[in-house]
C-alpha cells in the first residue's frame, strides 16, 4: 500500500485493519501508527526523525483537542497580556504595575522593590490581627503547591522552587487580603499613614491589584481566608474594594454575596463578572409615547417594505448625530455594560465614572477577554467599542455628561474623548451584543418624519396624561369628522329625489 493510501486511513502494512474511530484519543492513537507504519514499509526508513517528530506534533494535537473538549470548563491560566496590547507603547502605562508587585510574573522587578517592605509590613498585620498560624498556613499552601502553580501559564513560576512560591503566596496573600480590609473601612486613609504607606502608593497600588499579569489565584485568597475566622468580613471588604474601584455613579450596583464564594480566576475575573452580570432591576414598561414611537417605525418598515430581519448599515456615528435625529439620552437603572436598551426614541446607557484608572481598568479586562484559553463573549471589548463608536469629539461627551451618563474626573472633554478613542485600538467587538440596539436606532433614523414627532413629543407631552390627553383629543376629533362626514352625506339633494 502507498504512503498516500495509508494517510487517507487505510490498512497498514503488518497491522490490523479493525481500528476503532470511536473517541478522540483513539483518532489520535490511530493516526499515530498509521505515521509509524509508514517507516515499516519495504524494510526501509521513508522519513528522517525530524519529520517523524513533525507528525507526532499533528498526532499530539489531537490529543491536547480531545482532552480540551472533556475539560471546557477548565479555568484559564494567569499570563501576560496579549502582545496586541502588549506591543503598543501607549498601552504600557495602562499594563504594568507601578508600585506594588504581586505573584511570579514581576517579583523580580527591580523597580518594584518599594513593595516588598510595604508586603511584609500588611501581612504582618493580617497574621497578627487574624491570629492565623503562620507555620500551619505557610504549609498548607505548599502542599497545595501543584494546584496552584498550575494556576499560571508555565513560564511564569518556572524559575521558582517550591519552598519560594509558597513564601510568594504567604506573603502576597496575605498582604493584598490586609490592604483590601482596611481600604474598605470608612477611616482607611488614617490607618494607612499609620503603617506609613503614602497617598500615591495607595492610589497606584489599588490600581495594580487589577493588572492582568499581576494577579494570585482566587483559591489561594479563598485558603487564606477559611484559615481565619474572619472569612466574612474580607469577603465583604472586597466587594466593597471593587465597587469602589469601579465607582458606579450614584452606587447603583446592587451586592451580590453568593458571586464571592464562587471559584474565581483571580481579582480582576471578579471585577469582570460584577461588571457584566449585574442582576438588572425589574424593567419600567415603556410609557405611551414609546409604544406609539415603536408602532409606528414598524409600521413605516412595512409601509417601504424593509424586512426587519435584513442587516442595517448603521449610518449614524456619535451622540451628536443621534441628537439631531431627535434621539434623547438617559441613564440606565445599573452601571452594568450589558444595561444599553433603546426604546421609542430614548437610548439608555450604563452610568460611568471616567478618571485616571478608567483606561488601565478597561485595558485589562479586554486583555483578559483576549486570552487564547478563555472563552467569553468579550462583553467588555464590546463596551469599550460601542463607547467609542458614540464618542468622536468633545461635544460628544458633554452630552453624555449633561444627561448625567458620564462623569468626568479625568480633565477636560476632549481628553475623555481622546481616552475611548484610544483604548478601542486593536480590540475586536463581539458584533451581536449591541446589533438589537444598533438596528433599532438605525430604524429609527430611517424615518426621518420620528424627527419632528420626537420634538412635538419632546414640546408638548411632559407627562402620561398629555399623551393621553392627545389620543382622546384625536380620537374625539376623528369621530366628528366622520360623523360630520355621513350627516352630510344624508341630507345630498338626491336623496330627497323621491318625496
Amino acid at each position: 500500500m502507498s504512503v498516500d493510501q495509508k494517510l487517507r486511513g487505510g490498512p497498514s502494512v503488518g497491522g490490523s485493519t479493525d481500528r476503532s474511530t470511536g473517541g478522540g484519543n483513539n483518532e489520535s492513537e490511530e493516526y499515530c501508527s498509521v505515521v509509524i507504519d509508514k517507516n515499516a514499509e519495504s524494510g526501509h526508513q521513508i522519513f528522517s526523525e525530524e519529520e517523524m517528530k513533525q507528525w507526532d506534533s499533528l498526532a499530539k494535537a489531537l490529543v491536547e483537542e480531545a482532552r480540551a473538549g472533556k475539560a471546557d470548563d477548565a479555568k484559564p491560566k494567569i499570563q501576560q497580556v496579549p502582545f496586541m496590547l502588549r506591543d503598543n507603547t501607549n498601552f504600557n502605562k495602562y499594563l504594568k504595575p507601578k508600585v506594588i508587585s504581586v505573584g511570579p510574573y514581576h517579583y523580580k522587578d527591580t523597580n518594584l522593590k518599594i513593595s516588598k517592605p510595604i508586603k511584609l509590613k500588611l501581612a504582618a498585620m493580617f497574621i497578627k490581627e487574624t491570629r492565623v498560624n503562620k507555620e500551619a498556613l505557610y504549609l498548607h499552601i505548599k502542599n497545595q503547591i501543584k494546584n496552584l502553580r498550575d494556576c499560571y501559564a508555565k513560564e511564569a513560576t518556572k524559575g521558582y522552587p517550591d519552598h519560594k512560591l509558597a513564601w510568594i503566596f504567604l506573603v502576597d496573600g496575605c498582604a493584598i487580603l490586609q490592604f483590601i480590609f482596611i481600604s474598605a473601612q470608612p477611616n482607611s486613609e488614617m490607618e494607612l499613614r499609620k503603617l506609613r504607606i503614602k497617598t500615591d502608593h495607595v492610589v497606584f497600588g489599588h490600581q495594580d491589584l487589577f493588572l492582568l499579569d499581576n494577579q494570585l489565584p482566587y483559591q489561594l485568597l479563598q485558603l487564606i481566608m477559611r484559615s481565619t475566622s474572619k472569612e466574612g468580613a474580607f469577603l465583604e471588604s472586597i466587594q466593597l474594594f471593587i465597587f469602589d474601584y469601579i465607582k458606579a455613579p450614584g452606587q447603583k450596583y446592587k451586592r451580590n454575596d453568593e458571586i464571592l464564594k464562587d471559584n474565581h480566576v483571580h481579582l480582576l475575573d471578579l471585577m469582570r463578572k460584577i461588571l457584566i452580570d449585574q442582576p438588572l432591576q425589574n424593567k419600567k414598561k415603556p410609557d405611551l409615547m414609546e409604544i406609539i414611537i415603536d408602532w409606528t417605525v414598524e409600521l413605516f418598515d412595512k409601509w417601504r417594505c424593509i424586512d426587519n430581519k435584513a442587516e442595517y448599515w448603521h449610518s449614524f456615528r456619535n451622540i451628536e448625530e443621534l441628537k439631531a435625529a431627535g434621539i434623547k439620552l438617559k441613564p440606565s437603572k445599573t452601571s452594568g455594560v450589558k444595561d444599553v436598551t433603546f426604546s421609542g426614541d430614548t437610548l439608555k446607557l450604563p452610568p460611568i465614572f471616567v478618571d485616571d484608572s478608567t483606561a488601565a481598568k478597561f485595558l485589562n479586562m479586554a486583555a483578559y477577554e483576549m486570552c487564547p484559553d478563555f472563552q467569553n463573549d468579550f462583553e467588555v471589548s464590546s463596551y469599550i467599542s460601542f463607547l467609542d463608536s458614540l464618542i468622536d469629539r468633545a461635544q460628544d461627551v458633554k452630552e453624555l455628561r449633561e444627561k448625567n451618563i458620564l462623569y468626568n474626573a479625568l480633565g477636560s472633554d476632549e481628553e475623555v474623548a481622546k481616552l475611548f478613542n484610544e483604548i478601542s485600538t486593536d480590540l475586536v467587538p463581539r458584533d451581536e451584543t449591541y446589533s438589537k440596539v444598533r438596528k433599532n436606532i438605525q430604524k429609527y433614523c430611517n424615518n426621518i418624519w420620528m424627527t419632528w414627532l420626537s420634538q412635538f413629543n419632546h414640546d408638548h407631552f411632559q407627562s402620561p396624561w398629555s399623551v393621553l390627553a392627545f389620543v382622546g383629543a384625536f380620537i374625539a376629533l376623528a369621530s366628528s369628522i366622520i360623523q360630520t362626514v355621513y350627516t352630510a352625506l344624508g341630507y345630498h339633494p338626491d336623496s330627497n329625489k323621491g318625496n
